[in-house]
């Protein structure tokens, strides 16, 4: 050990009375060779009691053999380690303790500092449970709870994400917690990541509630949709930050997906109901009109079609509109809108379209529909009533002039396109 000289033996003398520091001198037999009044006073003794104890008759976390083996092999480099004191009245505190030896009037002592952390690991255990509660509480919850962070020069983290990311995304709290946010953004789909970037300057301005939904490339191939909710606050530091949580809302999405669908589509033959159809021939007609374009207009009427369902039974005949509805379908453009108007009546937007080019499409269709086999009925066809957009003409004109050229169509013997 090293020996103290005067000057520090002066200066150590000094320092152990005035320090606000408990402190302590042992002898390597454990005994005590001095005290300070704060370390008598947090042990509820006396000075003088002190005096008579060993440091086994207060330091509850190691044996009295182990004690005895640290005290013979303190030196003179410092050491730093946690135990806990019993007081005189029994209770244990605990403790931090710096050490370190040096010679002495010929005698090898042990120099300690004592630091009561008692009140600081009462303090860690509290939060340290509250944090596992947290934990236990964010496990149950559905989805994923998060934070997300955007620091004044907007470098952006995820501090915390719930355990239930993993379900959520497929991904783990290790990739996601304290790092950027490129991993998850990854996973956001490109048409959506924009719409997120919108929500996020705008609610770090107004620090109002966040809502927004998007969709996500789950690690297992399949497209997510998430509901993101939060509430963003100002750090001190300049820093925002959203408290929230991430809800999976797929199914609910594709529930509302399948009810939109049924609303505008028609139940057997799967392409426009009436409403819809009425609809989007009401936004084609506001079109022309905006940017003086040429569109026409379809009406097709399956001949005869009471007998095919009196003759065959009414599965026959759905199977009948099934085919025509494909056919058709295979006949016509992307851009081209097709609809059942009502029963066995049909129609046929065509965009940009003249009478003439109309017409011809309207014939391609007759001659698919007669030439097509259908099974158990056999030869099946249709008339068909052709017109064109003109200025000022609104949907129920020009389904009106579509309806009355299928009407001579009918007249003039069936199986052909009038207009």
């Amino acid at each position: 050990m090293k020996r103290l000289t005067e000057d520090e033996t002066t200066l150590w003398t000094a320092l152990f009375e005035q320090s606000g520091d408990a402190m302590v001198v042992l002898r390597q037999d454990g005994s005590v060779y001095r005290a300070n009044q704060r370390y008598a006073d947090m042990l509820g003794y006396t000075l003088e009691e002190m005096k008579d104890l060993y440091v086994w008759d207060w330091d509850t976390l190691f044996s009295k053999q182990e004690l005895q083996e640290m005290l013979l092999n303190v030196d003179n480099s410092s050491e730093h380690f946690d135990t806990r004191h019993r007081r005189k009245n029994g209770t244990i505190i605990d403790a931090e303790l710096s050490n370190n030896g040096a010679l002495y009037k010929n005698e090898n002592l042990i120099f300690c500092i004592v630091r009561d952390t008692t009140e600081r690991k009462s303090t860690e255990e509290r939060l340290r449970r509250k944090e596992e509660l947290l934990q236990r509480i964010s496990s149950q919850v559905p989805g994923a709870l998060y934070q997300y962070r955007m620091a004044p020069d907007g470098a952006r983290s995820f501090p915390f994400f719930s355990e239930g990311i993993a379900e959520l995304g497929g991904l783990t709290q290790e990739q996601l917690s304290g790092t950027g946010t490129d991993h998850i953004m990854s996973h956001v789909l490109p048409e959506d990541a924009a719409n997120i970037e919108a929500n996020i300057q705008k609610t770090a301005r107004s620090l109002t509630y966040a809502y927004s939904e998007f969709r996500i490339l789950h690690t297992d191939g399949s497209i997510r949709w998430i509901e993101s909710r939060s509430t963003p606050h100002k750090e001190p530091d300049g820093s925002t930050i959203w408290t929230g949580i991430l809800l999976d809302v797929t199914q609910r999405k594709m529930a509302e997906e399948r009810v939109k669908t049924m609303a505008i589509t028609d139940g057997l033959t799967g392409i426009n109901n009436r409403l819809e159809f009425n609809r989007l021939l009401e936004q084609e007609i506001e079109r022309s009109s905006r940017y003086h374009m040429p569109f026409s207009l379809i009406m097709y009427d399956l001949d005869h079609f009471k007998q095919v369902n009196d003759r065959f039974g009414h599965n026959a005949g759905d199977d009948v509109l099934n085919t025509v509805t494909r056919l058709v379908n295979d006949n016509i453009r992307s851009i081209d809108i097709h609809g059942r108007w009502g029963g066995e009546e049909f129609m046929v937007i065509l965009p940009q379209t003249c009478l003439e080019a109309a017409r011809d499409v309207a014939e391609k269709l007759r001659r698919a529909i007669a030439t097509y086999h259908f099974n158990q009925v056999g030869t099946v066809t249709a008339s068909f009533g052709v017109t064109e957009f003109i200025p000022r003409d609104d949907s129920k004109l020009m389904a009106q002039r579509a309806d009355d050229a299928l009407y001579r169509a009918k007249s003039l013997g069936r199986n052909r396109v009038e207009v």
